[in-house]
């Protein structure tokens, strides 16, 4: 196995997934895989979330299921990203639920299932201010009404999605929610009735408690963060995510030094250069080049000269540093931590865009 790894800790999953749990009451929780498990590998963890009773997962895309299909995963799947015309073959031919917005889809999906004498599952999403996917909540009864014509496909859920949860002011998304609970009272006047109503994702089961409905979709939460680490504390939830390497070469420099591409580090004293095989083509992010630091023995080391694609340097000083000797990068060592807030913050950017990026060929090892 290559010494760089991303250790995922199964033991932190389903504490989380516990968590989570406790703060949707007698909702359904259902886990969000999507983008390779947010960099955690889909496969595995699907497989610990289906040993831990979750009937149904979602993920962003149809060829995203088709990969769990293929690694023989036979339980419920919803595809959160509304379909399109080419999907449909794919929706039923391997039974997954699907998102809708668009009655043409909807009516090309019935009449695919129709042929193959099924029913596919389909949830109506609408669009209620965040205005990238879904229907317009004054639409949504004009819309059953085309669908109840299409037997092919049965409409077991209704939902939306907030685009401010995460915000301590919550006008936005009490607005979105209103909206969203005026047309579940308008679609049940008019005898429309699903299965399964959900709102909310990981920030809005913290922030909004009672909105959690029929189910709530857990994405980042799963895996121990949130935009926030206040609320992540206050869910319960910790990383699963170590990502460390080895030590592969140590180099001595000197004063006037080059360390790295593009001349971007001169050293200005003697010291020492530790070598590890980490770089941006796993996913570790060039901007943060003089920038980030990473924990050896226990202590906090800054990675120097421009991140390579392969490789890093990082400065160890003058210290006892061994060839194959531990780094951290995310994770804890000792009484030393660095998270992926720490990285966020330093990129401008949130911890779900830290976990994503980190690449296939980073080898995952899941440990209890």
């Amino acid at each position: 196995m290559r010494s760089t790894i991303a250790e995922i800790s199964i033991t932190n999953l389903k504490n989380n997934l516990k968590q989570i749990r406790k703060f949707a009451g007698n909702s359904k929780v259902i886990p969000v895989v999507k983008a390779d498990a947010y960099g955690h590998g889909i496969v595995e963890i699907s497989k610990i979330l289906r040993q831990e009773n979750c009937d149904l997962i979602s993920l962003a895309f149809a060829d995203e299921a088709v990969k769990l299909r293929n690694e023989g995963d036979t339980g419920d799947i919803f595809v959160l990203i509304p379909g399109t015309e080419y999907d449909i073959e794919l929706y039923v031919a391997y039974n997954l639920q699907a998102s809708i917005e668009d009655i043409k889809v909807a009516k090309k999906l019935s009449d695919e299932a129709l042929k193959r004498g099924i029913k596919i599952r389909t949830h109506l999403f609408i669009n209620t201010g965040m205005n990238r996917d879904g229907i317009a909540a004054k639409d949504a009864i004009k819309f059953m009404n085309e669908c109840s014509k299409f037997e092919g496909i049965e409409m077991i859920g209704l939902m939306t999605h907030l685009a401010s949860s995460e915000l301590e002011d919550k006008t936005f998304a009490n607005k979105q929610l209103s909206l969203f609970n005026e047309t579940i009272k308008n679609l049940e006047k008019n005898n429309y009735k699903f299965k399964m109503i959900h709102a909310l994702n990981s920030a809005g089961i913290v922030n909004f408690p009672n909105h959690t409905y029929d189910a709530v979709r857990c994405g980042i939460a799963i895996y121990g963060y949130m935009d926030y680490p206040e609320l992540a504390e206050k869910l319960g939830i910790e990383p699963i995510l170590t990502l460390k390497s080895k030590v592969i070469n140590i180099n001595h420099i000197s004063p006037g030094d080059n360390v790295g591409y593009s001349l971007n580090y001169i050293s200005n004293e003697y010291k020492k250069i530790a070598v590890v095989p980490l770089g941006y083509g796993d996913g570790y992010h060039r901007i943060l080049s003089n920038k980030a630091d990473c924990l050896i023995n226990g202590k906090r080391y800054r990675i120097i000269g421009t991140i390579c694609m392969d490789q890093c340097l990082i400065d160890v000083g003058n210290d006892n540093i061994s060839i194959g000797d531990e780094v951290v990068f995310i994770g804890e060592q000792g009484n030393k931590k660095i998270d992926a807030y720490e990285l966020a913050n330093l990129m401008g950017t949130i911890p779900y865009e830290i976990t994503t990026a980190l690449k296939w060929r980073i080898p995952r090892k899941y440990i209890e």
